[in-house]
């Protein structure tokens, strides 16, 4: 069997510079993921206001407690935004979704974690993710009242974003010469409070954890993708979690975002591939050329998002469900995934 590697370095501080992308996979945070300075990523220069409007840009969190998980985004792709709180009882197979297409002016999405606030606000639904890697912060608080008959909402994260001693996956990934993708994915111990209606959970540091996924990027027309991630503790309570995407990103086997997570450590993976055989609600197969990744996926509850209005058309599967299988370390050592929570999608846009 091949081996795999592929080149992990410390971060620039800035994505764009002198004009020229920072292309590459890193192991240390960005501090100003500055899409907009790139004079051209569609051929000719164009305004900063006109870039904007073309680049997509959201945060994104996975919550994992004991029994519950939570998903929270606030996605800006200008031509479609949104906010979503979601949380997904795993025992009782129960999902509450609150999600609300807003205007792209009324989101917030920094091009920094040092320091920043992501949120979106109004009168009944205020999303907000406080950021500063310096101090290791990172605070997210939600509040929905009276959202379409649905449970009033009250909570509050704190992940320890530590990334001396978690440490995150970072890219600056081509699609083309001038379009590419940003990311910072990371994965770490949390805890809150949650109030959704008259029920209350309590998320302990001990046996919770988080990843967040800051994102940017000059999307290819159409823009399709197949990514699934799960997260969870081994038997020494150690934190184990996985990325793995398959997208339009060119020369995957030198840039790509698939990794394990182990005890902190980061482990870089290959390029992977997902068949589904049965369709989207049978079992899901992700798998590699170089035997690192070995998973097979069981969905357990849907989401379904399907938008054809001619010029904008969007095509979304995103279950929640147990990952079983293997991953390996850059060691070579097998990392057994057994029953392990989390969630895929098979994403298609043209926007």
């Amino acid at each position: 069997m091949k081996t795999y590697s592929r080149t992990i370095t410390e971060a620039p501080e800035r994505l764009v510079e002198n004009g020229n992308y920072n292309l590459g996979c890193f192991n240390t945070p960005v501090k100003q993921a500055n899409l907009l300075d790139f004079p051209s990523p569609y051929k000719l220069p164009l305004p900063r206001s006109i870039k904007a409007l073309q680049l997509r840009e959201w945060q994104a969190f996975q919550l994992m407690g004991k029994d519950h998980f939570v998903m929270v985004a606030i996605y800006n792709a200008k031509k479609i935004s949104l906010v979503q709180f979601i949380v997904y009882d795993i025992k009782n197979n129960h999902k509450i979704k609150y999600e609300k297409k807003v205007a792209s002016w009324d989101l917030t999405v920094p091009d920094t974690l040092y320091n920043s606030v992501a949120s979106y606000t109004s009168k009944n639904f205020s999303l907000e993710a406080k950021h500063d890697i310096a101090t290791n912060k990172l605070e997210l608080t939600a509040w929905i009242k009276g959202f379409q008959n649905l449970p009033d909402v009250n909570a509050h994260f704190t992940g320890l974003h530590d990334v001396t001693t978690y440490t995150p996956i970072v890219v600056c990934n081509p699609f083309s010469s001038g379009r590419v993708m940003y990311s910072h994915k990371c994965l770490m111990p949390m805890s809150g409070d949650l109030s959704i209606g008259d029920k209350y959970l309590k998320f302990e540091e001990s046996n919770s954890q988080l990843i967040i996924d800051d994102h940017k990027g000059y999307y290819p027309y159409p823009t399709v993708y197949d990514w699934v991630t799960g997260m969870g503790r081994d038997k020494e309570n150690r934190m184990v979690g996985f990325n793995l995407t398959d997208n339009q990103v060119i020369e995957q086997e030198k840039y790509n975002e698939n990794c394990l997570w182990f005890g902190g450590e980061l482990h870089p993976l290959p390029p992977i591939k997902v068949k589904r055989p049965g369709g989207v609600k049978g079992k899901w197969q992700i798998s590699d050329e170089y035997d690192m990744v070995n998973l097979e996926f069981n969905p357990v509850i849907h989401t379904s998002v399907n938008i054809n209005l001619l010029v904008l058309k969007s095509q979304y599967e995103g279950p929640y469900g147990f990952f079983n299988g293997y991953l390996k370390k850059t060691t070579g050592e097998k990392v057994l995934i057994e029953n392990m929570f989390g969630m895929g999608e098979d994403f298609y846009l043209r926007a």
